[in-house]
């Protein structure tokens, strides 16, 4: 059965589920006056770094690597233009327009978004339907956004579009804006496990439509199946789309709880080794957002950045420790820390946009420096 259809009888067996999808979707329709399986992988035991990352406290110039001769890029297919009312629909990062995200994929009709679940394919729904209206051109199966595999016997997909570089030197590299959309079900809503990562991610590809076109292409892809054992970045990574090879991502951008900043009053970057061009970009950011204390360093483990560092791809690895509300019931709307969630997605998206613009030779040093510097 097609997913458009699969989604259409699961609404007319549920019509709570079918109103709450088509009152997210309706968010992308043009209005006025708004303000507002993977081999090899084991599950997670928990987010986290194996080394206590120190805080960064001063700005640094990013690094630019040696000059080597690029072949140009091939010309991409443009984004569909996108709706104005999706794309100019409110400020990216406005913290009440981010609230309100998280709270419909973390709605108790969508019952934390289990892979295989009737919850997860609704929320697919929604995600595919806010790619569509921000113009992301689709990376997935058949010209769709999903890309479709089994995570421990439950049916689930990626979701994978992406908005091509218009640099004729670095237009061909690429940049993954990643998040995973599933969480445990049963109950567990995961409204910052992780559904505010999602809507970071929503965020970010909207600031970046709205600034133009990218020098280096920007990938978004909302991982499947990471709460089973990772199994969605690690079906990308083995099977990439084909618009956007393994060997020309340069970096990868990981969001992953991004919503409980409160619980520690910190943010973690991890990844940012020395000697890797987005290690002085963070640190640099980070005197630009006082109101962020951000912890710079340390290797993140338990999360969709790690199939891309094993493929040498550099990362960096948002994360907030979530001290009372992890893989519990209470992780809900009520729990998110929205105004932090802003701040966190606003530093990310400066990130990737400094990394797309950046002079460095960035697959070159993907090449001499992996994912853990020098």
């Amino acid at each position: 059965m097609k997913p458009g259809a699969r989604v259409v009888r699961l609404f007319d067996r549920m019509p709570s589920l079918r109103s709450i999808v088509l009152a997210a979707l309706a968010a992308c329709a043009p209005h006025s006056g708004h303000s507002g399986s993977a081999a090899g992988q084991e599950a997670p035991l928990s987010h986290g770094a194996t080394t206590a990352p120190a805080p960064a406290t001063a700005p640094a110039a990013a690094a630019t690597a040696e000059a080597e001769d690029r072949p140009a890029a091939p010309a991409a297919p443009a984004a569909e233009p996108a709706e104005l009312g999706c794309v100019d629909d409110g400020e990216p990062y406005d913290v009440a327009a981010l609230r309100e995200r998280v709270r419909s994929l973390a709605s108790t009709e969508l019952d934390g978004r289990a892979s295989g679940s009737p919850g997860d394919v609704a929320a697919r729904a929604i995600l595919v339907g806010r790619f569509r209206c921000l113009g992301l051109v689709p990376a997935g199966a058949d010209g769709s956004y999903e890309q479709p595999f089994t995570a421990d016997g439950h049916a689930t997909a990626n979701l994978v579009g992406y908005l091509p570089g218009d640099d004729a030197a670095v237009g061909n590299d690429i940049i993954v804006v990643g998040a995973h959309h599933d969480h445990l079900g049963d109950g567990h809503l995961g409204a910052n496990d992780n559904a505010s990562g999602a809507v970071a991610l929503l965020a970010i590809a909207q600031a970046i439509r709205r600034h133009g076109k990218p020098h280096r292409t920007i990938a978004f892809a909302l991982f499947g199946g990471e709460e089973l054992g990772l199994y969605g970045s690690a079906y990308f990574a083995a099977h990439p789309p084909a618009a956007l090879p393994l060997d020309r991502i340069v970096y990868d951008i990981n969001l992953d709880m991004v919503g409980s900043y409160a619980s520690t009053g910190a943010v973690y970057a991890m990844g940012t080794f020395r000697g890797l061009a987005g290690t002085a970009i963070v640190k640099a950011l980070a005197a630009e957002h006082p109101a962020l204390h951000v912890g710079a360093g340390g290797r993140g483990v338990g999360s969709d950045h790690e199939a891309f560092c094993q493929a040498g791809v550099p990362y960096v690895f948002f994360w907030t420790p979530d001290k009372r509300c992890y893989h519990k019931r209470c992780d809900t709307i009520d729990e998110l820390d929205a105004p932090h969630l802003g701040e966190i997605a606003a530093f990310a998206g400066e990130l990737t946009e400094r990394l797309s613009d950046s002079p460095g030779n960035l697959a070159g040093a993907r090449t001499r420096l992996g994912c853990t510097g020098r």
